[in-house]
């Protein structure tokens, strides 16, 4: 669905997203949202960009429940997880400069 993205589980989710070796970025999605294509368009910049030191992953919610445990019900939504710690979230379509500035934050620039 996000080429370039691993799809992650409701079982790995934490041990991989929020508590990885590095920062992360999830996307919680519904393979029906009509947003998906855009959002994937902002964030495959980013994804090139420090995929070496940031993992990026995508859970399907209509598989998955932790959306739900996160606070998560507008699809899709961004967040944005480093040592253990939710540091910012997109539920609205972010713009680039949004995404930039989240991901500088994760990387502590």
């Amino acid at each position: 669905m996000f080429e370039g993205f691993e799809e992650i589980t409701d079982k790995e989710l934490y041990d991989k997203a929020v508590a990885g070796d590095k920062p992360a970025v999830v996307i919680f999605t519904k393979p029906d949202s009509s947003q998906n294509e855009t959002f994937y368009h902002v964030l495959s910049k980013f994804q090139k960009l420090y995929g070496d030191k940031i993992n990026f992953y995508y859970m399907d919610a209509t598989k998955n429940t932790s959306a739900e445990d996160l606070g998560v019900y507008a699809f899709p939504t961004v967040l944005y997880f480093r040592d253990t710690m939710e540091l910012e979230r997109h539920d609205y379509l972010p713009s680039e400069e949004d995404v930039e500035k989240a991901i500088r934050r994760l990387l502590r620039l």
